[in-house]
């Protein structure tokens, strides 16, 4: 879940956010640490969802009216199930007071329950599909849950997608009988990814004046007040990348930043991202300034 990919984000989040100038350094040095807990806290919550989503069908369950693929679908109920005691969590939500954001997407929930009921399977398989599709297309579609947790977290924003993929990706693979099948991360699982992270973002923090000299004359056609700020973090925070860390090679770092940018910017902020770093990497190994070790780099 909280992969390199997801990790350069929140570093370029963080840039993007603030002014490098006026940050106290001090009080950053678990920046990325704390960030990636609040991605955490974020897939617990989810999961509290999940569990609240189950209890609700099961509480209006009635001779009258039945949402069988959610009350009685034990991939839902499996989630009731997990001890997720082992992660310390910073933030928590109280769903019971609030299943408004359960009400808003309970019709789509019976609309897709007859679908299923019509299909006349009832099979394991099936119930699988029903959550896998039930997550999916209602779940991780609701506008209303999405505005919810942005007013939670801000950083959940970017974090939501992860998490619906970690979800899906693992309630695939558990055995019902066995509750350990679903792993329940921890900073721990993670600890490489956040050092890197945190090591990127105390570099830019410690280095940002040099930073920003190398982007002097890289962009003949922008000035620095027409570069959209974010696109400006992106490749501060790449260039970063390129002089710090010298196991990763220029290609992994190019092709990394050219995608986020496509992501998290304008529909073109990839090919200028590219024509950018492109060049950077050019002139900088000129130069002597990148140094990359390891098999297959420059050494």
């Amino acid at each position: 879940m909280l992969n390199r990919r997801h990790i350069r984000t929140k570093v370029i989040q963080s840039i993007y956010s603030n002014s490098v100038e006026l940050l106290d350094h001090s009080t950053l040095k678990t920046y990325i640490t704390k960030s990636s807990s609040t991605t955490l806290d974020l897939l617990y919550c989810m999961i509290d969802f999940i569990k609240e989503i189950n209890m609700h069908f099961n509480n209006i369950e009635s001779k009258k009216f039945s949402c069988s693929f959610v009350s009685q679908n034990p991939y839902f109920f499996f989630f009731n199930k997990l001890n997720q005691k082992k992660f310390k969590r910073k933030q928590i939500i109280n769903w019971d007071l609030n299943l408004n954001y359960i009400s808003d997407i309970q019709s789509d929930f019976i609309e897709l329950n007859k679908k299923y009921v019509e299909s006349k399977k009832d099979d394991n398989e099936s119930k699988l599909k029903f959550f896998i599709e039930s997550y999916s297309d209602i779940i991780a579609e609701s506008n209303l849950l999405y505005e919810f947790l942005e007013d939670q977290n801000i950083n959940w924003v970017n974090d939501f997608p992860y998490v619906n993929s970690f979800i899906i990706k693992n309630i695939e693979k558990i055995d019902l009988q066995n509750p350990n099948s679903f792993h329940l991360p921890s900073l721990y699982d993670y600890q490489d990814e956040v050092k890197f992270g945190q090591d990127l973002f105390n570099n830019i923090l410690a280095n940002n004046e040099e930073l920003k000299d190398h982007l002097v004359g890289r962009t003949p056609n922008w000035d620095s007040e027409r570069i959209a700020k974010i696109d400006y973090a992106i490749l501060i925070t790449s260039i970063a990348e390129l002089l710090y860390f010298p196991t990763i090679p220029p290609k992994v770092t190019i092709n990394e930043y050219i995608e986020i940018a496509k992501e998290f910017s304008s529909p073109s902020s990839g090919k200028f991202i590219n024509g950018v770093i492109d060049n950077l990497i050019k002139d900088l190994t000129d130069k002597g300034l990148i140094v990359k070790t390891g098999r297959g780099l420059i050494s």
